[in-house]
Formats: C-alpha cells, sequence, structure tokens
C-alpha cells in the first residue's frame, strides 16, 4: 500500500513524456536528442533517479530549442484594438461636384459605401468589397431614403432621362473618424450614376441600419468613373 502514492505520480509524467515525442516527431526532423537525456529517461524509468531531475533535463532541452512543443490553438486570442470611438472610422461624408445637379452637393447620411470592381457580378455579392486596380473605378452608395437626400434624387432623374445633356462629375468620399477628423478620401474623378433602386430589406438576422428588427426600406445608387485617388491628409 506504500507504494500507491509513487504509482499515482507516474502518470502525469508519462503524459509530458507521450507529448514531447511527438513534438519531437513532427517538429524537429533533423535535430538529435543527447545522449545523456536518453539515459536519463532509462534511469528514471528505473527510479535511480527522481521525477524532479529527469523533468529539469527535458525543460532544458526546451529552453535550448532541442524539443519544440507547439502553442494548442485554442490559447491563442485575437488581438483586442485599443482605438476608441473617436479614434476609428465612424461614418461617410459625399461630396459631389456641379454635375449631378446644378449645384455642388454634400451629404452626410449614407449608411454604406463600398469601393468595388467594374467587373464585380450579383454572383459575387458576398465578396470583400473591393477596387480591382485595372478596372474601371466604380462604387456604390445605400442609405436610408430620405429628404435630405431629395438633391440627389433629382440629379439620378437627369441622367435616367437626359444623360446625353449632362457631364460626369467628380465625387469625395470623406471617411471620418468619431471626433470628426478626416481619415482619407476616396476621390472620384469623372463619374455618373449607372445604376439606381429603391428596395425593401427584410431578411431577417441580416444587419440593419436602424437598430430595430424589422423591415427597412433602402436605396443603392451605382457609379462608374474614369479615375480615383486615395487621399490621406497630412499629419
Amino acid at each position: 500500500m506504500k507504494k500507491f502514492p509513487k504509482k499515482l505520480s507516474v502518470i502525469p509524467i508519462i503524459t509530458i513524456v507521450g507529448i514531447l515525442s511527438l513534438s519531437m516527431t513532427a517538429s524537429a526532423v533533423n535535430s538529435s536528442v543527447p545522449d545523456w537525456v536518453k539515459n536519463n529517461a532509462k534511469w528514471w524509468s528505473e527510479g535511480s533517479i527522481n521525477e524532479a531531475d529527469y523533468i529539469k533535463s527535458l525543460e532544458y532541452l526546451i529552453t535550448q530549442g532541442v524539443i519544440q512543443i507547439p502553442t494548442p490553438i485554442s490559447k491563442v486570442t485575437a488581438a483586442q484594438t485599443s482605438l476608441s470611438d473617436d479614434e476609428r472610422a465612424q461614418s461617410f461624408v459625399v461630396h459631389f461636384s456641379d454635375g449631378l445637379i446644378q449645384k455642388p452637393l454634400t451629404i452626410n447620411t449614407f449608411q454604406k459605401f463600398e469601393a468595388t470592381s467594374s467587373k464585380n457580378t450579383e454572383s459575387e455579392l458576398y465578396n470583400f468589397p473591393l477596387y480591382k486596380f485595372k478596372d474601371s473605378p466604380e462604387f456604390l452608395l445605400e442609405s436610408l431614403p430620405s429628404a435630405d437626400k431629395k438633391d440627389l434624387y433629382r440629379g439620378i432623374d437627369r441622367w435616367m432621362t437626359n444623360s446625353a445633356l449632362v457631364t460626369p462629375f467628380d465625387v469625395d468620399i470623406d471617411v471620418l473618424s468619431g471626433d470628426g477628423q478626416i481619415i482619407q478620401t476616396w476621390a472620384y474623378k469623372n463619374c455618373e450614376p449607372t445604376a439606381y433602386g429603391t428596395f425593401l430589406q427584410d431578411i431577417k438576422n441580416y444587419y440593419q441600419f436602424v437598430d430595430q428588427e424589422k423591415p427597412e426600406i433602402r436605396d443603392r445608387v451605382i457609379f462608374t468613373c474614369s479615375g480615383i485617388e486615395l487621399l490621406v491628409p497630412k499629419e
């Protein structure tokens, strides 16, 4: 009966040896284990040395990089941002030059802006929104229809009915931080609206512009341009 504690204490050490042997096989193909470590393993199994001394020999190999124990994925955590709402991007402000309508126009109630490729199709709806450098610059704006956008709707009507009589215009889209600073500006050149629609967003579990779990009416307009610059304010 007096031998029970010693036998029980051997169980976790055997587990460690098993893990380390697997690690050596997987990540140290060209490395060699010194003979004295092999002897220690034999002596420990025979009871010639105690467990503490054997563990110290294994710790030495780990610190010297001979044995590498991979970090379990469960222990890898995502980096947490330290940015406050005032520091990070929070909103868009869109500036139209005098081509959409007969005067410059600024709108700050767009909820969504995407820089897209001119080759995007409906089948690519769930791809990340990116501007492909070799394509014609294209972007979309999406929002909740509102009274402050009436001039935008008038401009879209002009292009739908008399596009031959109007000229392309520039669009600057400012990405603003929470404290109102411009982080970057997407400067589109010689643009024209190429698609527009008003629709009901009634898909459940889909992100809503209004923080309510109910359908909402949205509108979307797509623009195609001839050039683009990404402007960043100087410090």
